[in-house]
């Protein structure tokens, strides 16, 4: 996701040159339809309707404020923004941004879908997509998991962790406790604000940004350790962006097993396992670091779509908004995997969550584990949950 740039833009208070680069960028489309192919709502509807290229095309006239068609309106939210246009675009016209540009201008002009305004104030409000009940954030924290008061080292579940897969956060916890490392929670842990960013809440975004990043430091942490994707890329790309660069440094718990493992510390048995990689959108360009622990375990990979980074169809508000479209984009994985593999290794929350819930509506089996999960029964045993 090239996010960077369009939030600094936006940020600095020139959006109207912001505008003008978009649109020129627009007009440097050469038609070539090679972001129809990977697009995974195009994958699941017929008509090439929805696709990257009509999302853009739409842009003028949502500057204009002019009335869109309902496929063209519909087409501007059927996006999670996974980054897979923008990775074959020829002439590289930044598409995801510029969908988070009009995402930003209709919400300007009143016109966002209702669920979407929903979600966001969500994160406002009560600090999570689902406006969970904060008190039970912590509920996966069991009596053997060692957690320090105060230390250099935190501990960051995210939303779908904390209340959808908590045995990821005790799985962490436990690998990291085995390697000698006490980290703390954050007691006042907020939702990373991901949505607000994809949504072109850009305000919104940057005093959440604001409020956490001075929490943080006002605790004296020096890292932060994220279970989340999302959160992550967010932490660590999106905030110095957002607000200013960060007294802290911000770690994906999958680079640190994998450099524990490196280095001896952490030393995982034979799993005799065949699975397929349900790979994160927002870590697509480190995809060997899960592979690297895996294969740390004996486990045998398959790979998925030869290879292709298809989405998992949940973010960015396709999930709540399109439900249907959402989880046949999320069967395109299921139905893969079952080719191919045991069960699915996951790293990302969000993917377990959206497809599970799929998978329910659609009353289908699915076998999945996060792979700090897998790590943990190989390193400490399968009966490491208690």
């Amino acid at each position: 996701m090239r996010i960077g740039t369009k939030i600094t833009g936006i940020m600095n208070g020139i959006k109207g040159e912001m505008m003008n680069k978009f649109e020129l960028e627009v007009s440097y489309c050469i038609d070539c339809k090679k972001c129809w192919d990977v697009c995974p709502v195009n994958k699941v509807t017929e008509g090439n309707i929805y696709t990257p290229q009509g999302k853009i095309e739409s842009l003028a006239k949502v500057v204009a404020g002019e009335e869109l068609t309902k496929e063209e309106y519909d087409n501007i939210y059927l996006s999670t923004r996974c980054g897979a246009c923008d990775d074959v675009c020829p002439v590289n016209i930044p598409i995801t941004d510029i969908i988070q540009y009009e995402r930003q201008l209709l919400a300007e002009q009143g016109r966002e879908p209702a669920k979407t305004t929903t979600i966001s104030n969500n994160i406002i409000e009560h600090n999570s997509p689902g406006a969970k009940d904060p008190s039970k954030r912590f509920d996966w924290i069991t009596d053997d998991i060692d957690l320090a008061e105060s230390s250099e080292i935190a501990y960051m579940a995210g939303c779908w962790v904390s209340y959808s897969q908590q045995e990821v956060a005790r799985a962490t916890i436990r690998l990291l406790n085995h390697a000698g490392i006490r980290p703390m929670i954050l007691k006042e842990e907020k939702c990373c604000g991901l949505f607000l960013i994809d949504s072109g809440h850009f305000e919104q975004a940057a005093e959440h940004a604001k409020k956490f990043v001075d929490y943080i430091e006002s605790l004296g942490v020096k890292k932060v350790i994220a279970s989340c994707p999302g959160c992550y890329l967010v932490l660590s790309h999106d905030y110095p962006e957002l607000y200013r660069e960060l007294n802290f440094e911000v770690e994906h718990s999958l680079n640190v097993f994998k450099d524990m493992i490196a280095d001896g510390t952490l030393k995982p048995k034979k799993l005799d396992l065949t699975v397929a990689v349900r790979d994160a959108c927002p870590l697509r360009d480190s995809k060997d670091v899960p592979r690297s622990i895996l294969e740390s375990m004996g486990v045998e990979i398959k790979e998925l779509f030869d290879g292709e980074q298809v989405c998992c169809g949940g973010p960015a508000g396709l999930k709540p908004n399109f439900p249907d479209i959402a989880n046949d984009i999320a069967m395109l994985t299921v139905q893969s995997y079952k080719d191919k593999a045991d069960m699915l290794a996951s790293y990302c929350p969000f993917c377990v969550h959206h497809m599970e819930g799929a998978c329910k509506s659609k009353d289908e089996e699915m076998n999945i584990k996060d792979v700090s999960v897998l790590l943990a029964e190989s390193v400490l045993g399968e009966d490491f949950i208690r």
